[in-house]
């Protein structure tokens, strides 16, 4: 059984070793009282090492790295503060990768966890994903166990878990901004894909969710996706989605982590319609060439001309993620009657600068090469590339971009490229 302490008796110098890797959950499954201790008992433990998700909490703060070495997958949300100090170190791995890329490398890890209500469970909470895993191989497991978190399905055996502190706090939310017409333009052209009884994925950010508010009317949806957001919660309550089309996990909805407000958090408390499942079921190609109509919706920040797509770099930045997106997409490809698709903005302002986001060469790396190529959606319209050649998917993409630079992409394009 765990032992039970009190959080101000927490030393992390008696379980962390110098070198060691230290994890924990991501987004609103970070326990931030075990961090933010972390943090600031760093000098003592020594230099070891950090791997983050998703970041909405203050660990990611470059003031840390002074004992405390960052990795992550990404360059989101607050771990935008490390990239930009050039202080976070990026494992470029697709998230189905993931699991496997940590499994033997993570020492100690550190989780929010919340008690079913009779007392004697404990579930994962916010975040099944990659910790699930860990949960059995790293060598210490010590939880936060939040009297506000959510029970979800994502069990965790009292077994693996060594030291155990008690909370009652609050839970990190991620607010939503009013969409603006460029991202409803965007919502609309991607809803009008959708047909009665596809399985949804979605995607981080506002177009998603607007996507999710259209779908209201559609009839035996699914919803598969790496991230449940307060859209596709209430698309569930609208009674859009029953999943009763899906071979596997039927009439339930499957998703690796929970990302939004506290209403989210509420609506999957001991909710019996939401599995909260590993990455090895979110994001395996077998499980989504199943599934009918597989949707991915995702995003990028640039497409240039041939297809492919940049999802990590802007500016010399690392700002994104590899993320799932090959993943789904890839599964959308193997579905049977599938959309892979990738929605974005047609510009972007730099230093008060419009620049287009179709582009004839991308300014980062390619995420998603052409012969992965997607359904590109802008507020423009729609470029579906899957049986283009390079010459038809020039001018397709060059539609959909913004009237403004369509010329100049014409003319600096490469026959060929």
């Amino acid at each position: 059984m765990p032992s039970l302490i009190e959080l101000e008796a927490l030393d992390f110098a008696d379980h962390v070793l110098p070198g060691d890797v230290v994890c924990w959950g991501q987004a609103a499954a970070e326990p931030l009282p075990l961090t933010a201790r972390l943090m600031a008992q760093r000098s003592r433990v020594g230099g070891f090492s950090a791997f983050i998700g998703i970041g909405l909490g203050d660990t990611p703060d470059p003031t840390f790295t002074d004992r405390v070495r960052f990795t992550s997958f990404c360059g989101t949300g607050t771990n935008r503060r490390l990239a930009a100090a050039d202080a976070l170190d990026i494992l470029p791995v697709h998230y189905s990768g993931l699991p496997g890329m940590l499994a033997d490398r993570v020492d100690v890890l550190l989780l929010q966890v919340a008690e079913h209500p009779e007392g004697g469970r404990f579930s994962l909470s916010c975040a099944c994903d990659y910790v699930e895993g860990l949960a059995r191989t790293a060598r210490l497991v010590i939880v936060e166990v939040n009297r506000q978190a959510p029970f979800t399905s994502a069990e965790i055996d009292a077994a693996d878990i060594d030291v155990l502190v008690r909370t009652d706090r609050p839970l990190t939310e991620l607010v939503r901004t009013a969409p603006s017409p460029t991202e409803r333009a965007i919502a609309a052209h991607v809803a009008s894909l959708v047909p009665d009884g596809a399985t949804l994925q979605f995607g981080l950010g506002a177009v998603p969710d607007c996507v999710a508010e259209l779908l209201a009317t559609r009839m035996d949806l699914g919803l598969h996706t790496g991230v449940l957001s307060d859209g596709a919660a209430e698309l569930m309550r609208s009674g859009a989605v029953t999943n009763a089309l899906k071979p596997s996990h039927r009439g339930v909805t499957v998703a690796g982590t929970l990302l939004g407000s506290r209403a989210l958090f509420d609506f999957a408390h001991l909710n019996p319609d939401i599995c909260m499942a590993p990455i090895r079921v979110t994001h395996a190609l077998d499980v989504l060439a199943q599934l009918p109509a597989f949707t991915a919706i995702n995003s990028a920040l640039e497409v240039d001309l041939s297809g492919q797509a940049n999802t990590e770099m802007a500016g010399g930045r690392y700002v994104g993620t590899i993320g799932g997106a090959l993943d789904f997409l890839r599964g959308a490809w193997a579905s049977d009657g599938g959309l892979p698709i990738i929605a974005l903005p047609s510009t972007v302002e730099v230093k008060g600068e419009r620049r287009s986001r179709i582009a004839v060469r991308l300014s980062g790396p390619a995420t998603i090469g052409r012969a992965d190529a997607a359904i590109i959606v802008t507020e423009h319209g729609i470029a579906d590339l899957r049986k283009l050649s390079l010459a038809q998917r020039a001018e397709a993409l060059i539609a959909i971009a913004d009237p403004a630079f369509r010329d100049d992409l014409r003319e600096r394009r490469r026959p060929g490229a």
